[in-house]
């Protein structure tokens, strides 16, 4: 029974990257991707004193297509900022679905091949924010969307620039105690490469 279960995984995991596809956005392709975004913060919970920050966040993410343009993944939001003796550290792990569009179905050579997406995400955080002197750790969600445009410099490279915008929540907890919720908004520019794994 068991050497049965293992074969037929074998044949299923065969069968689906067998598959031929079209474009690097057809069904049963895979990306990896990340970018590199500039910030700019808003809301209570960004604020130091009278000043929000303005720094760069990190964004790894992968997709697997289940239909030609539309996929489902996952994505890490790494941030970290400082000013003065203040530093937070924000990390958001959580699924992200989307939908490229594919401006380009006539071509036979994909390079130079145009794909617009959009997406969407959710992210649960974990922050520490540090002053120098204390720590405190807070928790919270984050829930966004993402819109721009992967150029094919390759068959399977492409140059990614999108915009980026998040909804944030969290709330401190210090010795055991939670606090008020915060919240806050993002709106970040950048840019970044993906790696399509297809034919």
């Amino acid at each position: 029974m068991k050497k049965q279960l293992l074969l037929g995984l074998v044949i299923l995991a065969f069968a689906v990257t067998a598959t031929a596809q079209e474009n690097p956005i057809d069904k049963g392709s895979w990306f990896l991707g990340g970018h590199v975004f500039f910030m700019s913060q808003g809301g209570d919970l960004y604020k130091v004193g009278d000043e929000s920050p303005t720094t760069f966040s990190l964004a790894p993410e992968f997709g697997y297509f289940i239909s030609p343009g539309l996929f489902i993944g996952a994505m890490v939001d790494y941030t970290q900022f400082k000013i003065g003796e203040f530093k937070n550290t924000d990390i958001g792990v959580g699924p992200i679905v989307g939908y490229y569009f594919n401006l380009d179905k006539a071509r036979t050579d994909v390079k130079g091949s145009v794909y617009p997406y959009i997406k969407a995400f959710f992210n649960y955080m974990s922050i520490k924010a540090e002053d120098g002197v204390e720590e405190e750790k807070w928790t919270g969600t984050q829930i966004g969307g993402m819109a721009g445009i992967n150029f094919l410099l390759s068959e399977a490279v492409a140059l990614d620039l999108g915009v980026m915008f998040s909804a944030d929540n969290a709330k401190p907890e210090i010795n055991g105690t939670e606090y008020e919720s915060h919240s806050g908004t993002s709106m970040q520019i950048g840019a970044g490469v993906t790696y399509f794994i297809w034919k």
